[in-house]
C-alpha cells in the first residue's frame, strides 16, 4: 500500500461498517495523524474522505476508520484493492 496505509482490516465489524455505514478500516502507521490518513485514502484510492477516526489496538498497532463521502462507495473500493 503506502508508508501510511498498511492494509485494510477485514472483520465482521468493518464489513457491516463498509456495507451500511460506507466506512472502511485500515491499519496504518502509528505515528500517522488523521489529516495525513484522509489525503492518503483519498489519493490511493481516488474517493472523498468525510472523517477519519483512530485508536490504538491492543496489539499496538493503529486502526483508522474512514468514512467515505457521498459520492464514493465504500464497497467498490474495498472491491478494487482485493477484500472481496
Amino acid at each position: 500500500m503506502s508508508s501510511v496505509i498498511h492494509h485494510p482490516l477485514v472483520t465482521e465489524k468493518a464489513m457491516d461498517e463498509m456495507d451500511f455505514e460506507n466506512k472502511l478500516q485500515f491499519i496504518v502507521d502509528i505515528d500517522a495523524a488523521k489529516p495525513e490518513i484522509a489525503d492518503a485514502v483519498a489519493a490511493q484510492f481516488d474517493v472523498g474522505v468525510e472523517s477519519v477516526r483512530t485508536q490504538i489496538t491492543p496489539q499496538g498497532t493503529k486502526k483508522a476508520t474512514v468514512e467515505l463521502g457521498e459520492d464514493s462507495d465504500a464497497q467498490e473500493v474495498a472491491s478494487r484493492i482485493g477484500v472481496f
